[in-house]
């Protein structure tokens, strides 16, 4: 597999909030370009999100967490997948990050990697007829920030109206 791009700016949250909310602003944000009538739906897996350690073997309760959220995109009928997944690459460079396509998951696929150490990553699905999935997650950060008492996310999230 491909090395992971190291951030150039990390920004390690200072809390599970600030993880949940940044995570959530750039699915939002990513969602809002897409074909309209578009929405991310988190159904399928924890809505919501989840926190889960960053080691195979976590050392102790303090061991890093990051925040993580899986959904599937939800298109007005028509969209093509592959050429969407490639639009959605290009709006992440566009943001300055840092977008690859890897090997090891379904083609197409791509993953953004922000400046400030923020991953998202759009895969196609198997078989093709089915929608692509979004993950959005966060940098490592202490473990002891972990909080079981934050609302999760919304399980669907829906594009923000026009300006």
């Amino acid at each position: 597999m491909e090395p992971t791009p190291v951030a150039p700016s990390p920004k390690i949250p200072t809390s599970q909030q600030e993880a949940q909310e940044t995570v959530l602003r750039y699915l939002q944000q990513t969602l809002n370009a897409l074909p309209q009538g578009s929405s991310l739906d988190g159904g399928r897996y924890i809505a919501g999100g989840d926190t889960r350690s960053c080691e195979d073997d976590p050392s102790g309760p303090d061991a890093p967490v990051r925040f993580s959220d899986w959904r599937d995109l939800q298109t007005p009928a028509g969209v093509d997948f592959n050429s969407l997944i490639a639009q959605v690459g290009e709006l992440w460079k566009s943001w300055g990050w840092q977008v690859l396509e890897r090997n090891g998951y379904e083609k197409p696929n791509r993953f953004g990697y922000a400046p400030d150490g923020y991953i998202l990553q759009i895969t196609a699905a198997h078989p093709p007829t089915y929608p692509p999935s979004i993950i959005g997650a966060s940098p490592c950060y202490p473990g002891n920030l972990r909080r079981e008492d934050i609302p999760r996310n919304p399980p669907v999230i829906t594009q923000s109206p026009p300006r």
